[in-house]
């Protein structure tokens, strides 16, 4: 009968030895807990170091069709414009709020554009067999012009670089040629999308659903009115000076 009094009586003591021991043990972890809880603590995926982002997001009002044309090659290097524009598709497949399409008539915007240049610069001498390392520099321009010819973004000496090591083989001195080559354009390519992301984030334009090709007006009432206006009420142009 004692020891059960005794018992009722220990666990009755305010702090009894071995609570103090676990509360002591168990703060250093409930801390960190709430650090990491208030710093938005994350686990890292190698999305975000990866030089190519997983989904770019182009900031344009809703979803549009677009098409891509086969860059221009304005260089003495063969094939570098088709690796340009699979690149450039590849990569807005993956774009949010983009539909990629074939056909330029039936896209709401269309990206054009041209590989600048190629230059292929010393980096790296020797004083035993010199030259050891060129930078390839693939330069790009390009814009993205709206079904009824609005220019929505331009960009110009879009950049992309990669190493090419000498080699005293020719057949891989070729092929490191073409590696670096393909590198570059890929790099340039993926530096363009981002550019234009960039830049027509605040922009807007009427989408194709809305409106005739060739830029012709639409319909009275095909076009939806602007908040507390009237059903088919002239509105504002929106380009500063351009005719309403």
């Amino acid at each position: 009968m004692s020891s059960f009094r005794d018992e009722q009586a220990f666990w009755k003591t305010p702090n009894p030895p071995f609570q103090k021991n676990i509360l002591f043990f168990d703060f250093p972890i409930l801390l960190g807990m709430l650090l990491l809880a208030g710093c938005g603590y994350h686990v890292m995926t190698l999305s975000g170091v990866t030089q190519t982002p997983e989904t770019v997001k182009l900031g344009l009002p809703r979803t549009v069709t677009l098409a891509v044309r086969t860059f221009h090659n304005n260089t003495t290097f063969p094939l570098v414009e088709t690796e340009v524009t699979q690149v450039l598709k590849d990569t807005l497949q993956k774009t949010s709020g983009v539909i990629l399409v074939n056909d330029p008539k039936r896209a709401d915007v269309v990206l054009t554009g041209s590989v600048v240049g190629i230059n292929e610069i010393p980096f790296a001498l020797s004083s035993v067999v010199g030259i050891e390392e060129y930078q390839v520099e693939v330069i790009l321009a390009a814009k993205l012009v709206a079904f009824n010819g609005q220019v929505l973004w331009t960009g110009g000496s879009v950049m992309g670089t990669a190493p090419m090591y000498m080699s005293e083989n020719l057949a891989l001195l070729q092929q490191t040629q073409q590696y670096a080559l393909n590198t570059a354009s890929h790099n340039a390519t993926v530096r363009l999308i981002q550019q234009m992301a960039h830049g027509i984030a605040s922009m807007s334009y009427i989408p194709i659903q809305n409106a005739t090709i060739g830029g012709q007006a639409p319909p009275p009432g095909a076009v939806p009115s602007a908040p507390g206006a009237l059903p088919g009420q002239p509105q504002p142009s929106p380009m500063p000076g351009a005719l309403p």
